[in-house]
């Protein structure tokens, strides 16, 4: 037989199916991983006696089990190195080109894995007829001296003799570790297929295109003496449609040609809406056709509205079953991209070591050398994931960095620009020097929080808000990083030897941390033995320059050197949609459907071949050909996948999304509209209705006099904005300013206060003084701040020159209100700012007169908003200590848009 090919009409129906009854006993190999699941769950899994009795795997692991040590992520992670190594130092590239192929290092290793397999080398890029680009005569050389690999010539010898002696010596073990990924060893089915199914037929199911890497491979198991049986959906009503599998199917390229096909004939008097969809496209007119009443379409307003839809994305049928709906899009990547940041523990295979703290402290350790520096460099964002990691422990004091994630984000913005060791070290010894010498002067004793608020001008500044015994602890956690670091890299100067790198790295993960020991989540436990075992290997491969093992290590701690590292994502690729067809009493939900969507463009070609070259080559070499097939063919496929859709789903909702990132007013895809899909009214009785309930109850006297009984201060806080008198004196977060556009604020304030009460201290030497407080900005932004605010020291000592008492005996200087409300007099202000300002200036002149105003706001807030009080955004939250913790706060970033929407 050797190669035969069946098609059906229905994928419900395969087990009426006479063509493919005789092969329900062979290994059955599905294009794609969501196929394998439709598949296995309709034919197999709830089955006393399985129609299909063989192992169900996707065509990846049979490629991979075939080929070996080629595809393991090992494997890629010495080859990237092998290439560093030709392109870093066996090369003499302009710096242009340098450049491009260190960024597009693993494309250009992705292109050569890609080529070998199809049976391509780099003499093929060596015929005078070919006109190559001076990227392409690079990427040739590199190519020509990465081919004494020894992988590149195990993969060759192995294509080149064939699979035969593969499959004789290798199959029994082949099968099992295919059943061991795919199966579950608890279910029953596991127990009901056939464990030492041979190799002298196998099924190749919903292959309607092939890669050239399956080209090849199926190609070389044919000439090994398989018999291939190709099982795919098709309808011949539809030939315009259907045309494009027998393009990747025919005789030229070792199968069979369509007129030897078996083409089960379609039965099904009922046209439906998958049949209008395709008769448009034939040129067929169809009047009278089925809509399906499980249809749903919906247009989501944005992502957030989506997610909402996702978070409740299990139903209960009429029998009270649980229902779960299933998740496609044609922009999964960006789609999963934005679910991971709410949902990191769903993404198991993506986040593999980097979704986990262990992964993000080792990822962040390989990221510290720089080429550009030649050195170690540490960045605020790199020490922050360092801390949040919860693997820097300090056995001596006992402390994780985990617990000084908060104290470390107050002291950041001290430390900005540093990224040597040198650089923070200096600033460092800055820090404390303010510590130990200038902010003592304005401690009292026995103060109290408001006391320390209102005594100090530097107490809004959260780098000079925290402990100098704090400071001391970052310092030490800094450290030991640095000394991981060095230990790990040494000085960028000797080269390292991987194998010695994975033993440190093991030394590292085996260190013990008795925080971690209680804190660690299983699933991340069980990561951590996988990386162990991971580390026990000695790759004795050579040594190679620091930067290369940094970027490599990231890239294998990542997954990204694993073929189908995405297989896990939350949303699947709507290219894998007909795996859906097999599926029953679930809900398919297709969302991204926007006008940018559908049909797919064209699918890039591998880098840095242009098109002209590249479709020369395929022109000479069949599996290559495939690709450029796949984008000549790209409208049909599309068009297959969405029948395919609409044919077989139990049930589906269709939606897109009106704004996407930095698009808006995003219309339905045009398959869509052409089928005059519309959203759906939801029915009033279905939607859930929020009801603001207010809360009833008394409020006593005693609450209302202890409100008046905060000292002004607060209470202007609350009228600046209820929510940030919640946070600063319910709730107890700390306030202090954080961000650098606040600080420029405060520091002009801080001149003003100078000046103000030193009126015999000169510019000049008020400047001398206080610049030192900020070493982190430069002397322009320092002098053009303070030309701008030295000029009002008068103006500040008139209109703040006062004092007000505090207890019996203390009084504060006016001057504070300019750090508790930087900006209060900022002309530039919106009205309703400007309105808040003149009402807490009103409060502290005339506090009579406000106070019963206030009496009855509080009162009102109590009652209607008893969780939390209510936030009233405008731009003045810009000002607001609380507006990185505010969910209701405004940001700068959003008023444009907020403008358009007025």
């Amino acid at each position: 037989m050797k190669c035969k090919v069946v098609t059906y009409t229905n994928p419900k129906t395969l087990d009426r199916l006479d063509g493919f009854k005789p092969y329900t006993d062979v290994l059955h190999v599905c294009a794609t991983k969501n196929m394998r699941e439709g598949v296995y769950e309709r034919y197999q899994k709830q089955q006393n006696h399985p129609f299909i009795s063989a192992p169900i795997v996707s065509s990846i692991q049979l490629i991979e089990s075939l080929l070996g040590n080629w595809s393991s992520s090992e494997t890629k992670l010495k080859q990237y190195l092998h290439l560093s190594e030709i392109i870093q130092n066996e090369m003499v590239l302009e710096e242009n080109f340098l450049s491009s192929f260190r960024r597009n290092q693993i494309d250009v290793l992705e292109t050569i894995r890609m080529m070998e397999l199809a049976g391509v080398t780099p003499a093929d890029l060596d015929d005078d007829e070919l006109v190559l680009s001076t990227k392409e005569k690079v990427f040739t050389t590199i190519w020509k001296k990465f081919e004494v690999n020894p992988y590149i010539k195990e993969v060759r010898n192995l294509l080149t003799f064939g699979f035969k002696k593969t499959l004789t010596n290798r199959w029994n073990n082949i099968i099992e570790d295919m059943i061991e990924q795919s199966y579950d060893k608890k279910e029953v089915g596991f127990h009901k297929i056939n464990h030492s199914v041979g190799f002298d037929t196998i099924v190749l199911h919903g292959f309607y295109f092939m890669t050239p890497e399956q080209q090849r491979v199926f190609l070389l198991l044919k000439e090994a003496g398989v018999n291939i049986v190709f099982l795919n959906l098709y309808d011949e009503r539809y030939p315009e449609t259907f045309l494009f599998i027998e393009k990747f199917i025919n005789g030229r390229h070792g199968w069979v040609d369509r007129n030897q096909w078996e083409i089960e004939k379609h039965l099904r008097q009922v046209r439906t809406l998958a049949d209008k969809f395709l008769a448009d496209f034939e040129g067929e007119r169809i009047e009278g056709y089925k809509t399906p009443a499980h249809l749903r379409v919906k247009d989501f307003q944005d992502f957030y509205t989506f997610l909402q839809d996702y978070e409740t994305n299990l139903e209960k049928d009429k029998n009270e079953k649980t229902v779960y709906k299933t998740y496609l899009a044609p922009n999964a990547t960006s789609l999963n991209n934005r679910l991971q940041e709410y949902y990191p523990e769903l993404f198991k295979a993506k986040r593999h070591f980097l979704g986990f703290p262990i992964g993000q402290f080792l990822y962040q350790l390989h990221q510290m050398w720089s080429e550009e520096e030649e050195t170690l460099i540490l960045t605020e964002n790199g020490l922050f994931e360092c801390f949040a990691s919860g693997w820097l422990y300090d056995k001596e004091t006992k402390k994780n960095a985990r617990e000084y994630t908060k104290i470390l984000q107050d002291v950041l913005p001290f430390f900005q620009g540093c990224v040597t060791k040198e650089s923070w070290d200096t600033r460092i010894k800055d820090l404390l020097l303010i510590l130990e010498n200038v902010l003592p002067v304005f401690k009292q004793e026995e103060d109290d929080s408001f006391q320390r608020r209102v005594s100090s001008p530097f107490a809004m500044f959260s780098q000079f808000a925290t402990a100098k015994e704090d400071v001391l602890q970052l310092v030490h956690f800094m450290n030991m990083i640095f000394k991981i670091a060095v230990d790990l890299f040494g000085d960028g100067k000797e080269r390292i030897s991987l194998a010695n790198h994975f033993s440190k790295l093991r030394q590292l993960v085996d260190a013990s941390n008795p925080y971690l020991e209680q804190e660690i989540l299983k699933e991340e436990r069980d990561l951590i033995d996988q990386l162990k075992k991971t580390l026990q290997t000695t790759p004795d491969i050579g040594a190679f320059h620091v930067g290369d093992i940094s970027t490599a290590i990231s890239l294998y701690l990542s997954g990204h050197l694993k073929k189908d590292y995405h297989e896990e994502e939350l949303i699947r690729p709507f290219i894998e949609i007909d795996g859906e067809a097999f599926k029953e009493n679930g809900i398919t939900h297709v969302t991204g459907l926007d006008e940018n969507s559908l049909p797919y463009s064209e699918f890039k070609l591998p880098w840095p071949l242009s098109d002209y070259v590249f479709h020369d080559l395929a022109k000479r070499n069949i599996p290559l050909s495939f690709q450029v097939l796949r984008n000549d063919y790209v409208k049909e496929i599309t068009r297959y996948l969405v029948y395919n859709l609409l044919q077989f789903s139990e049930r589906l909702e269709l939606s897109w999304m009106v704004q996407f990132e930095d698009k808006k007013n995003l219309d339905k895809a045009v398959y869509l509209s052409l089928l005059n899909l519309n959203p759906n009214s939801e029915d009033k009785d279905k939607q859930d209705e929020w009801i603001d309930v207010k809360l009833k109850r008394e409020i006593t006297k005693q609450e209302l006099d202890s409100f008046l009984a905060y000292p002004i201060d607060a209470l202007a806080e609350f009228k600046f904005c209820p929510r940030r008198f919640y946070y600063s004196y319910l709730s107890g977060n700390s306030e202090t300013f954080h961000s650098e556009f606040v600080h420029e604020f405060l520091f002009g304030n801080l001149l003003k206060s100078v000046g103000a009460l030193l009126p015999n201290l000169g510019d000049e030497k008020i400047k001398e003084e206080v610049f030192k407080l900020f070493p982190y900005w430069n002397e322009f932004k320092l002098n053009l701040i303070t030309d701008e605010n030295l000029k009002y020291r008068n103006w500040a000592k008139k209109h703040y020159g006062g004092y007000t008492p505090y207890g019996q005996e203390e009084k504060f200087s006016d001057l504070r209100k300019l750090f508790l409300f930087p900006a209060l007099q900022n002309s530039k202000a919106d009205e309703e700012s400007k309105a808040v300002a003149a009402a807490i200036g009103q409060l502290y002149k005339q506090p009579d007169t406000i106070l019963p105003t206030l009496r009855e706001e509080f009162e009102k807030q109590l009652q209607e908003h008893p969780i939390q009080m209510e936030a009233t955004p405008s731009d003045k939250c810009r000002y607001c200590p609380h507006n990185l913790i505010c969910p209701d706060a405004f940001h700068p970033v959003d008023d444009a848009e907020r403008k358009r929407m007025k």
